[in-house]
């Protein structure tokens, strides 16, 4: 009975914070005991404690007042101030308190990463804001929810949420539209190496279900990581220790997972519980952390006290590695075949087979955001380059923007609203938006009252098979023709980038020509 008590008030304090919207207590309860059983299998198949890891250290345990400094707790400390990555920082050269000082090569992946931007990427901003420079443009969490602040700096921005203030409100409270939001460092070196063990309530999302190790000040900085001999450089002023949470998944779980009420948003981390690479004991660190075969180093700075080390020990902290284009190619293939048919002796026809394949063991293609997706254009042509009738296959829909309505297929998670109450709810502005999105492709928002609509994404190491019919026949005598497929990535919906101002980014990863010599 009390643990049931305990999901009802944590309900009450997501829809209070304005992410998550719960349409039923008895719907939840059922999704938190779904959860929970993940959760448990999730335990036992890595082998890890949530609630205490192995945690080793070369120095004596800390002062008691000193582990007064976690997230879940009011009293954290006031001076606490997180260390700056970058090098301007003239008080941190000096006293060596930038990671940059240190840890050059891995600075500069960080910097040039996401999670350096999780906090100020504009397009972000803008679907937060509702702004599109000082015009207010939906959809905007902030034009619906103008009095409220949200989750989203869960996240995005746990340096903001995590301030070293006293204030017991201070995890959800943050306005991500303002400057003391806007001048942090995202998900940066020393907030992931403060992480000392996972909560296992799959309600506490982001950094409100991570143990932060705080120190106060005046006392010795701790920060964790997989090494199991650190040197200890400062050992007056920092504590390095080894924790074996950084070699799982588990580390990453709590902002690559995310439900709206009992609709699962966010679902890269049970994707990869569910998948091969889990089974096998591969953790996501294999393939976004991989060991940088030419270093044997982790401290690069040659007056710093360092030892050399093995390479698989010295893990990339680019975690789509520096040629994204690359690194999301080699996980997918496109394969091609087509023959003709003859249907009669005035009528022929083109059956084309297009497979997609995602050989990413771990999750599916594409993952993260529903945001995320991506498109198989197929075409085919005659010798004049005119394109042939479709007469059977599917068609890509209004969410593939200027691609609509040609061959092809869409892979994509696609949210729905449930009903136009919430809309009534929010103003005139929303209300127009709803009525317009469908025309411009855009599928509902994760903040919405919402469900899944369609999940097409292919799953880790599984297929798509696709087939298409065109008609070939001019006059008596077949027509030469070449078919032409692409498979595109994209990182959000054209008609949302349109209406924002911003610049889709796509990445062309396959793009594969076949001739046809009747």
């Amino acid at each position: 009975m009390r643990r049931i008590k305990i999901v009802i008030v944590l309900s009450t304090s997501l829809i209070l914070s304005g992410v998550f919207w719960i349409s039923a207590i008895s719907s939840q309860l059922s999704a938190v005991s779904s959860q929970k059983s993940k959760v448990s299998k999730r335990i036992e198949l890595l082998g890890v404690r949530s609630k205490k890891n192995n945690v080793n250290s070369q120095s004596s345990i800390l002062p008691p007042e000193a582990r007064l400094a976690r997230s879940g707790n009011p009293q954290s400390c006031s001076f606490f101030k997180w260390f700056d990555p970058n090098t301007n920082d003239e008080e941190g050269k000096r006293l060596l308190k930038n990671c940059s000082s240190c840890h050059l090569n891995y600075y500069e992946e960080w910097i040039n990463d996401k999670h350096s931007m999780s906090q100020n990427n504009p397009f972000f901003l803008s679907i937060y804001s509702g702004k599109s420079g000082k015009a207010s443009i939906y959809p905007g969490f902030k034009l619906d929810h103008p009095d409220q602040n949200g989750n989203c700096a869960l996240c995005h921005n746990p340096e903001a949420i995590l301030p070293g203030r006293d204030v017991p409100m201070g995890l959800y409270d943050v306005d991500l539209r303002e400057t003391s939001s806007l001048n942090t460092n995202g998900i940066s070196c020393d907030f992931c190496h403060k992480i000392e063990s996972i909560d296992q309530n799959p309600l506490k999302k982001g950094v409100s279900g991570l143990n932060i190790f705080r120190d106060c000040k005046g006392l010795r900085d701790v920060r964790f990581g997989p090494i199991k001999d650190p040197v200890q450089i400062a050992p007056d002023k920092e504590e390095l220790k080894y924790n074996s949470l950084y070699k799982t998944s588990l580390v990453c779980a709590k902002c690559h997972d995310g439900s709206n009420g009992n609709v699962q948003i966010y679902s890269t981390f049970t994707e990869w519980l569910d998948s091969p690479a889990a089974k096998r004991g591969v953790q996501c660190q294999t393939c976004h952390m991989a060991p940088r075969e030419e270093a044997n180093v982790i401290v690069d700075n040659p007056k710093i006290k360092h030892k050399k080390r093995p390479y698989y020990e010295v893990h990339s902290h680019s975690f789509l590695t520096e040629d994204p284009h690359e690194f999301r190619k080699k996980f997918v293939d496109l394969s091609i075949r087509a023959g003709l048919n003859s249907a009669s002796a005035e009528h022929e026809t083109l059956t084309v087979t297009c497979t997609v394949s995602n050989n990413n063991p771990g999750h599916s293609f594409p993952t993260s955001s529903p945001m995320r997706n991506a498109v198989l254009v197929v075409e085919a042509k005659d010798k004049n380059g005119n394109d042939l009738k479709l007469i059977h296959g599917p068609r890509l829909p209004n969410y593939a923007g200027d691609l609509k309505n040609k061959p092809g297929r869409l892979f994509a998670k696609i949210l729905e609203e449930t009903s136009g109450e919430y809309a009534r709810q929010h103003g005139e502005g929303g209300i127009k938006f709803r009525k317009a999105m469908r025309d411009l492709g855009i599928p509902a928002q994760d903040w919405w009252n919402v469900f899944v609509l369609s999940d097409t994404r292919i799953k880790a190491n599984s297929n798509d098979v696709s087939v298409y019919e065109f008609d070939v026949r001019a006059g008596l005598k077949p027509t030469p023709t070449e078919i032409t497929a692409k498979l595109i990535w994209r990182n959000t919906w054209p008609g949302l980038a349109k209406i924002k101002g911003v610049k889709i980014q796509e990445d062309v990863l396959l793009e594969k020509k076949l001739p046809i010599n009747p």
